[in-house]
């Protein structure tokens, strides 16, 4: 019995040891849905308490002005934007409040979005592969209009990943989605990792805060009115039966609307 109780003591200090330590990962994620592919540098940054994920737009390797094409099939409209606002991304996940909040800055007003972490629900498979120099299992799931496969470290055994992925006994090292439109894929880890990590949202005061549901109705009615400003530079006599905007980003449907 005492033995049971000391391997249970070593157990549970091995656990809080690896829960205090932090890691650093760059990823390259990689953007295919424009028909011209987008290459992003993004840091994350995850201690005992959040995760801190980072998209700086001088790391885009590709920028350009929007565009809008219209479809004559199905009387749509694409809207694609290219360039960047410059300004830095942050999304911050909070592991107390299992919470999450990003910020948008549009040319109008500069956005703090919250919405509460997602409960990925994660299928384990048996598969493993190398990737670097850790040891990986696959994992798939369904999130918000598209299905992904990740892979995943139990040797770095932090419950995090880039941008809203989580949910998973170890760091993600690789996810992307079954089409092959978005993928993150590991440059650097440094595990464990030392220095301070950001913490907050700079100049977060100067934002407006907002629910992600409040947030995704106001870029429709943002979108909607990009369509009528597109209608007025068709051609005279073309006929416009129920536009709608597509979205074209990483999620392409929520909750709230799969329920209806």
């Amino acid at each position: 019995m005492r033995k049971l109780y000391i391997l249970f003591f070593l157990l549970l200090s091995s656990t809080i040891k690896s829960q205090d330590k932090k890691v650093y990962v760059e990823y390259e994620i990689t953007n295919l849905s424009t028909g011209k592919p987008i290459y992003v540098k993004a840091k994350l940054f995850v201690d005992k308490t959040k995760s801190v994920y980072t998209i700086d737009p001088k790391d885009t390797k590709y920028n350009k002005e929007e565009k809008a094409t219209y479809n004559e099939n199905d009387n749509s409209i694409t809207k694609i934007i290219y360039k960047s606002s410059g300004n830095m991304f942050l999304l911050i996940t909070d592991f107390l409040k299992d919470s999450i909040e990003f910020n948008s800055n549009s040319r109008e007003t500069k956005f703090i979005v919250q919405e509460k972490k997602h409960p990925f629900k994660w299928i384990i498979h048996k598969d493993t592969k190398k990737i670097g120099d850790f040891n990986c299992k696959k994992a798939t799931t369904y999130f918000r209009g598209r299905n992904y496969i990740a892979w995943y470290s139990p040797e770095i055994p932090l419950n995090s990943g880039p941008w809203k992925f989580s949910g998973l006994p170890g760091l993600i090292i690789e996810v992307q989605d079954i089409e092959n439109l978005f993928s993150w894929k590991t440059q650097t880890i440094i595990y464990p990792f030392k220095e301070n990590t950001p913490k907050e949202i700079p100049n977060k005061e100067s934002y407006t805060k907002i629910k992600l549901k409040e947030y995704i109705g106001v870029q429709g009615k943002n979108s909607t009115n990009f369509a009528s400003l597109i209608q007025t530079k068709m051609p005279k006599g073309s006929e416009f039966r129920d536009m709608k905007i597509k979205r074209e980003g990483i999620e392409l449907i929520y909750e709230w609307e799969e329920e209806k």
